[in-house]
């Protein structure tokens, strides 16, 4: 299998998501014309211009050279301009839902949140690139990327987004233990901390304490979160094997909040059953595999570290919306990349592809070698036996 091959398979893949998405949102949204009733396509034209808007972003991504992400300037510009749209949601943000988290735009609503997800990826490889052996002290392997990361998690949280955090902060675990930081006092450091940032983030706010009782017991617990949840079950055990049928959904018509958003897995379970809710799941693991794929074709820590946290990104939160609509884990506020409507998640997605693509143009002349398993093994080693491959090889 060549990189030619595995980028025909990304955007393959990325592809039929994109356009599952549009019919899903056709579906979920129809009906949602207001008081005088009918059916409505606003949603689906604002989705498909988003789409648009992403899919030349993720071109241009592309288009550039990847090591063009090595100039600490570039980089700079985009943390520079994450915080202060952070700060602008915060000062003069729109609240939907008690949630500041976006930006009027007139006709759009930017999420900052989103553009965090891209600036902390090209940041974070950037700095344990740089860093090269020095990652292993103390200093540049934990203390400055915690600092840069708490600083962002920090007006992310103050926006009421913990979900985004969370995937933030898992993503970075990931590229620290890749990059070869010293992972052992960073757990420490988080080990310590947890049970002060529990509270904080969690047991101190009411809605996001209902959240973790309608996930403990939703029969028992009686409120909007368990509501929500108890929603989902019946949507996903309506369902069956094959489903009820496209857009024959009874839960989306007045029970399922969120239908178009961060549940419409629950649709999907509902009108095609197991078999499309696992298909979509197939789907995303097929995505993070060929992302570590592009990873492990390159012998780059730089490139390899761009390319495994933008798999990181777009699997974890993939992964993490349907554990939440499955009731697997607590639910938060997660939108189903390229599938949930959202026109920031959508723009960001695709431009983290285009960071994908970028990875494997940069090495389209290597022929992947060995066989696959190994290979995406190779993605997930610790920074130490990258260089070691890198010499000896």
């Amino acid at each position: 299998m060549t990189t030619k091959w595995l980028r025909f398979q990304l955007w393959g893949i990325v592809g039929i998501l994109c356009g599952f998405g549009l019919v899903m949102i056709a579906s979920t949204t129809g009906t949602m014309a207001g008081k005088g009733g009918g059916i409505t396509y606003s949603y689906i034209f604002k989705q498909a211009a988003a789409m648009g808007i992403g899919l030349m972003i993720a071109i241009a991504v592309s288009a550039i050279s990847v090591d063009r992400w090595r100039n600490g300037w570039l980089v700079t510009v985009a943390v520079v301009v994450t915080i202060c749209a952070l700060v602008a949601a915060l000062g003069m943000g729109r609240s939907i839902k008690g949630a500041t988290r976006w930006i009027d735009l007139g006709p759009v609503n930017l999420q900052p949140a989103e553009l965090a997800k891209f600036a902390v990826v090209v940041a974070a490889a950037w700095h344990f690139g740089k860093a090269d052996e020095k990652v292993r002290s103390y200093f540049h392997g934990v203390l400055l990327p915690l600092a840069g990361f708490a600083v962002i998690a920090g007006l992310i949280y103050l926006t009421r987004d913990l979900g985004s955090v969370l995937v933030l902060g898992m993503v970075l675990c990931a590229v620290l233990a890749y990059a070869g930081a010293p992972w052992l006092y960073f757990m420490t450091i988080s080990l310590a901390s947890a049970p002060a940032l529990l509270y904080v983030t969690v047991f101190s706010e009411a809605y996001r304490r209902d959240r973790i009782l309608a996930f403990l017991d939703p029969d028992k617990y009686d409120g909007p979160a368990a509501y929500h949840l108890r929603q989902s079950f019946i949507a996903i055990g309506s369902g069956g094997l094959f489903g009820v049928g496209l857009g024959e959904s009874s839960t989306k018509l007045a029970f399922l909040p969120e239908k178009h958003t961060d549940f419409i897995y629950a649709v999907i379970c509902e009108e095609f059953g197991m078999a499309g809710a696992l298909s979509i799941a197939v789907a995303f693991l097929m995505l993070v595999v060929t992302g570590l794929l592009i990873a492990a074709n390159t012998r780059d820590l730089h490139q390899r570290l761009l390319a495994i946290g933008a798999t990181m990104i777009l699997g974890i939160q993939g992964f993490w919306n349907m554990l939440v609509v499955t009731g697997a884990v607590p639910t938060k506020g997660l939108t189903l990349p390229f599938i949930s409507y959202g026109g920031s998640s959508v723009v960001v997605c695709l431009a983290l592809v285009g960071l994908l693509d970028a990875v494997a143009r940069a090495n389209v002349q290597e022929p992947l070698r060995g066989h696959t398993t190994s290979r995406i093994g190779a993605a997930i080693r610790t920074g130490r036996s990258l260089r070691w491959q890198t010499e000896g090889g």
